[in-house]
């Protein structure tokens, strides 16, 4: 047990603990949703992940991002990786610097209870929760955080096997810029489902 672990006992049990390092998450996209999720679950115990995403990062990707003014240029994967060895040095992450698309989905989330939907734009969104709705126990995605002026409040809808995070309106693409505000709490509730179901906590 490394020094994160050690403190991380003072607030989960042994079993706790066990169970979350069992399980293997999965995420699409590594922006916005995809960091902050990531981030947020490797402080929560949870140690092995896949993260698919094209990008680098971009100087607008600073305002919500879980990245760095000198990391602009660098593969966010890569990067992101990087963070999570920071926080715990024994995280497995294994990444892909490629675009998802699904005609290559099923080279991905082998073993993956948890998938983690985090696309910026709502076609893909929908292609990806779609593709995997039968392939995984869990998929949490997100949809609708991107407002500034006028907000709406965001709350969980439960379709099936698919847990939906957000204020399922706004749409970044139509005016409403994503801020790390609404960004980030929409990214922690998104991880606060996935350690609930990993407790065996129930969700109303």
């Amino acid at each position: 047990m490394n020094a994160f672990e050690e403190g991380l006992v003072r607030y989960l049990n042994g079993d706790q603990l066990k169970k979350i390092q069992s399980l293997k998450i999965g995420i699409g996209d590594a922006g916005g949703l995809g960091s902050n999720v990531a981030v947020i679950l490797t402080r929560s115990g949870f140690k092995h992940f896949e993260i698919v995403d094209q990008d680098v990062i971009d100087a607008s990707n600073l305002n919500r991002q879980q990245y760095f003014a000198d990391e602009i240029g660098a593969v966010k994967v890569e990067t992101l990786k990087k963070r999570l060895l920071q926080i715990n040095p024994e995280v497995e992450v294994l990444v892909h610097h490629v675009k998802w698309t699904p005609e290559t989905g099923t080279a991905y989330f082998h073993s993956c209870p948890f998938i983690i939907e985090a696309f910026d734009q709502a076609q893909w969104k929908f292609q990806f929760v779609q593709y995997y709705q039968n392939k995984t126990k869990w998929i949490i995605s997100g949809n609708g955080m991107a407002r500034l002026l006028e907000k709406k409040p965001m709350n969980l809808r439960k379709v099936g096997n698919v847990y939906i995070v957000g204020d399922h309106s706004t749409d970044s693409t139509q005016g409403h810029p994503p801020m790390a505000p609404r960004v980030t709490a929409c990214a922690a509730m998104m991880a606060e489902v996935v350690l609930d179901l990993a407790l065996g906590i129930k969700i109303n």
